[in-house]
This record gives structure tokens, sequence and C-alpha cells, in this order.
């Protein structure tokens, strides 16, 4: 029979079918109830810094070296914008993935990616009121413990983040995202594997820097550098070697 004179309900219900098919999917890694608690708590927070803004000095303290040495300031008008900093990255982190064209992919990480979201919104937050600790001599100004708690909190991070990223799905703006990675699945699996073994040894080796740091104020800053530098560009270079090889481990050469 010619598709002329198909049934009406047949090709309406095909219709329908095909609408469902290509209708777009809401992506939204993170819970909404986990969303609207963070929005909450970084509002509390900005407000708490509005409240004390007025007695905070002309110049705040915004910014320690590695030994917890203030050696930065910002004007009271632009720390604002430090502060509302968490709720802007958050909402970020929200909505991203939603304009990302693999955007599915974090809805198959499981509670890592939202996980991810709650403890670097609660770390923002925690970084933003070092300020008004200073300023109101809970912290001291030098010999503060902010550089080596902030390289600590930083080292287990890495090491967390190590752990659940071969966990991380193909996508375009989250993960280890070289060109080779970003071409070929079996090389975007293989790439995180090895860049997770490189953040778990980073993350260690900084937090040995922030334990150094007491006695060695430099030190740490140094370590982090290092093997920042050293991890991304391994694994940079680990990616075009699996490319190389045809998208295969490396010890089946």
């Amino acid at each position: 029979m010619s598709d002329k004179h198909l049934d009406p309900s047949t090709a309406s219900s095909e219709q329908a079918a095909k609408t469902q098919r290509t209708a777009p999917t809401k992506i939204n890694p993170v819970g909404r109830r986990t969303f609207l608690v963070l929005v909450a708590i970084c509002v509390a927070s900005f407000i708490g810094h509005l409240v004390l803004l007025p007695h905070m000095p002309e110049m705040i303290p915004t910014h320690w070296d590695s030994a917890g040495n203030v050696n930065g300031y910002t004007g009271r008008v632009a720390i604002i914008g430090l502060d509302a900093l968490p709720l802007l990255l958050l909402a970020m982190l929200r909505y991203l993935p939603g304009m990302d064209p693999r955007g599915q992919a974090y809805m198959r990480m499981g509670s890592f990616y939202n996980g991810f979201v709650v403890l670097f919104t609660l770390f923002m937050v925690g970084m933003t009121w070092t300020s008004e600790l200073t300023v109101f001599g809970i912290l001291p100004e030098n010999g503060s413990p902010i550089g080596t708690i902030t390289t600590l909190v930083v080292g287990m991070g890495f090491i967390l983040l190590g752990n659940y990223m071969p966990k991380i799905k193909r996508n375009y703006t989250f993960g280890c995202k070289t060109p080779w990675a970003l071409h070929d699945e079996w090389n975007w699996r293989l790439t995180h594997r090895f860049c997770g073994t490189a953040f778990v040894i980073s993350g260690f080796a900084t937090i040995a820097g922030g334990l150094i740091s007491i006695w060695h104020g430099q030190a740490s800053l140094w370590i982090l550098l290092g093997s920042v530098l050293a991890s991304s560009i391994g694994t940079y270079a680990y990616s075009y070697l699996v490319f190389r090889n045809g998208n295969k481990p490396l010890r089946s050469r």
C-alpha cells in the first residue's frame, strides 16, 4: 500500500513517537533539593558579609602567602563580588551540563558530580570568611594556618577527585578534555584512569607540602604547582600516546 493511503491514526502515532524521541531531555545532575539548600547557604553567607561590611576596614585582607602571611588586600566595594562568587559558581555548575552537547553524560555519573558540587560550594563559602576571621582577630595576620589548611583541603580534594575520575563520562565541559580523549571513547576512559592515578599522587604530594610548610613556608606552593603541572603534562602526553597506539592501552604495543 502506498504511503499516501496510510491510516491517519497510524501516522499520528508515528509522529508522536518521533516527537517523543527527539524531544530534549532535561539535564539536571544536581538535585533540586540539594541545589536549594546550597543556594540558601550561599545567600545566608552573602547576607552575613553585608551585615559585617560596615565594620570592616577600607582595605580588607583577601590573600595570604603559603606561610600564612597576608600579602594582598581588596577594597570594601570590590570584596562584595568575591563574597558573591560561591553563588555564581554554584549557578554555573548547576546549569552548565544543560548546555553541553554531551550533557547526558552527567546523568550517568551517579552521585559523583552532585557530591563534587556540594563540596566545592562549601569550600568556597568557607574561604570567603577568612577575611572576617582575620579582621576581627580570630586568625592572625602573620603566621596564619590558612595556607596550611587550604593546602591540606586541596590535597584531599585531589585524592577524592582522582578516585572518581575514571567514572566521568565523555563530555565537553568536565574532566580531562584532551582532543584525543574527546574524539574517542576508549581514549577518554584510558586517559581518565591515568589522570585519576596522577591526581591521587598529586593529592598526597600536596598534603605533604602543606605539612612541610609549617617549617618551610614556601614549600607547599612549589610542591602544589609542581604536582599539578606534572600531572597535567603527564595526562596530556599519555592521551596522545594512547592515540598513537590506536586508542589501546600502551602495554598492548
